[in-house]
């Protein structure tokens, strides 16, 4: 368990960079921001275990601590919201305790096939129990923090 993100980031200096994107099979998100940012690939590097949900990207915003879960999906976004929570839930427990207010989740997705009202639904869920905000977007995103 570490006390603050530069101790997750020093103890896994191979899956960070500092890089503000992340992308995958033609899906993107990129910070829009002059600030510092530190993105750790999750999915196949810092967590390996292919017996666990988890999502594929995470970014750090070094001026106040929030942290971006970032999954990059094909249609399932339920499947994608699962694997951000159990991201959070092995942070929680594993690597480093962050509070809700800080979380914010993004799901990027090659399309959304839920209707509107299902969508907001899994944002106002997200937002009562796991975190901040939570943005589904298709294809890619420019986040801009604010």
């Amino acid at each position: 368990m570490h006390n603050n993100f530069n101790e997750l980031i020093a103890s896994n200096q191979n899956c960070c960079s500092n890089s503000k994107v992340a992308s995958e099979n033609g899906k993107r998100f990129e910070i829009v921001s002059n600030e510092d940012f530190k993105r750790i690939r999750i999915d196949d590097c810092l967590i390996t275990s292919m017996q666990i949900q988890k999502c594929d990207f995470g970014f750090v915003r070094h001026s106040n601590d929030d942290f971006y879960f970032v999954e990059l999906k094909g249609k399932d976004v339920k499947i994608a919201l699962n694997q951000i929570i159990s991201t959070i839930n092995i942070f929680e427990s594993n690597f480093i305790k962050t509070p809700k207010d800080k979380r914010y989740g993004f799901i990027i997705s090659s399309r959304n096939p839920l209707s509107s009202t299902e969508t907001n639904n899994l944002k106002q869920a997200f937002a009562k129990k796991y975190g901040r905000l939570l943005e589904i977007k298709s294809r890619e995103h420019k986040y801009i923090p604010k």
